[in-house]
């Protein structure tokens, strides 16, 4: 409780006196001839929806979309993670196919093809961290 003792809050004799004081300066601007406009409405701005992921929205047809989305990047993924060699398939670090995916056009980070590997099953070579 000693950090609600310490703060300087006004008590309400103080914003009696701060009541007083404004209604003093309101009547001198008034008889210098000021005006006060009163707005009959007010109107506020649009809420911004905010969330740290916006594709993912509450509409079902959106969640569908981009569930969908999310596959055939899971099955493009599956199809970059297995590379065909002469000493056999060696399979891709998720960076790898990060700077494949970025030469196509696709752009996603290495922490999000991780994610994508994962819920998919999707196979990936491991060589330490090297995110982008």
């Amino acid at each position: 409780m000693h950090h609600l003792t310490t703060l300087n809050l006004p008590t309400p004799p103080a914003r009696e006196d701060a009541r007083r004081s404004l209604l003093a300066q309101v009547g001198a601007f008034l008889a210098n001839g000021g005006q006060i406009e009163r707005v009959p409405h007010t109107e506020r701005a649009p809420i911004v929806p905010t969330s740290w992921n916006t594709n993912i929205s509450r509409n079902k047809r959106a969640r569908r979309e981009y569930q969908q989305q999310r596959l055939e990047l899971a099955e493009h993924i599956a199809d970059l993670a297995l590379v065909q060699t002469d000493l056999g398939p060696i399979h891709r670090t998720p960076y790898e196919i990060y700077q494949v995916l970025k030469a196509q056009g696709i752009r996603l980070n290495t922490v999000i093809v991780e994610q994508i590997a994962a819920q998919y099953g999707i196979e990936l070579r491991d060589d330490g961290r090297c995110r982008a």
